[in-house]
């Protein structure tokens, strides 16, 4: 059997069994290379253990990153797994490399409260190219982003019918899992003003049609994209003059955590509330904390004090 059609064949599968767009983007993207890296092996019986470990050394060499090095090898697992439970091979060669824990892993850099202050309250610039419901959109898609923790592909695929009376489900996540986050008042008015504009902007442009199923639609009536909502937070943070580094949806997760765990001090509801599977994966959001930040969230914690 070739790699190409083995790769193939377990994407299919992937899909099959409901995993994720973000585990197949991943997995994908990841088995690409590798198919690139082995192309003078193209069948599977010609593929060793020598291989798997000369690919891993090929991406040390080239500089990716520890946790970058690990998705790699990992991809190759899971798509070994596949293969022996197929019979088609009999034996994992993705085990051949253990994975190493990451060990370039960087202090998370969170918005501040200064800069979360200008995002909640920032609004496009309007020119001849932008309409009023741009705007409008724009400024929930940042306060929406803060105040729930989703992903990009949890907004970009958000339904009407997923928004309940004062909740709201995630049913397109990571994991598969869905999950369930509050709906503040604040946001709450946010979103009456947006679906308002929204109405008369689509009725105005006979479009009324397109807007009943994806909850953020572009200008035509289109379901957004991620690198649309990529295209919104980093023009805002352009002109809000918050640094490029912080500029990317996934920072607004990292905030909404790290402030959710400032101010509950319950690592295990911020996971639910997150939707990771492990607390572990949470914890990694307190590299976000700083020094002053644990010293702060300690106080009134005495033990003695409580007595």
């Amino acid at each position: 059997m070739l790699l190409e059609d083995a790769i193939e064949e377990f994407l299919l599968e992937l899909d099959i069994k409901g995993a994720s767009k973000e585990t197949i983007r991943s997995y994908t993207n990841a088995l690409k290379v590798f198919k690139e890296y082995m192309c003078d092996n193209k069948n599977l019986d010609n593929i060793k253990a020598i291989h798997i470990k000369g690919f891993a050394k090929f991406n040390k060499e080239r500089g990716l990153k520890q946790k970058t090095q690990n998705g790699y090898i990992s991809a190759i697992r899971a798509l070994y797994t596949y293969l022996v439970e197929e019979d088609i091979v009999s034996k994992n060669l993705g085990f051949s490399v253990k994975l190493v824990n990451a060990n370039d892993k960087k202090e998370i850099e969170v918005f501040t409260k200064e800069e979360i202050k200008k995002l909640v309250q920032h609004q496009r610039s309007f020119n001849e190219k932008v309409s009023p419901y741009l705007v409008v959109r724009d400024t929930l898609i940042l306060n929406f982003l803060l105040e729930t923790g989703c992903r990009n592909h949890e907004l970009t695929n958000l339904k009407y019918e997923d928004i309940q009376e004062g909740y709201i489900f995630f049913k397109v996540t990571k994991n598969s899992k869905p999950r369930v986050v509050p709906i503040s008042k604040k946001l709450k008015k946010l979103m009456m003003r947006y679906e308002r504009i929204k109405e008369e902007h689509f009725r105005k442009n006979k479009t009324e049609e397109n807007m009943k199923e994806y909850y953020f639609l572009s200008r035509s009536g289109n379901q957004l994209h991620t690198v649309n909502v990529g295209q919104v937070v980093q023009r805002a943070c352009k002109d809000l003059g918050i640094p490029r580094y912080k500029a990317y949806p996934h920072n607004f997760r990292h905030t909404f955590a790290v402030n959710m765990l400032k101010n509950t001090k319950d690592v295990y509801l911020v996971s639910k509330l997150l939707g990771h599977c492990n607390v572990s994966i949470t914890e990694e959001y307190l590299r976000g904390l700083t020094k002053l930040d644990i010293l702060e969230m300690s106080k009134g914690c005495s033990i003695l004090e409580n007595l």
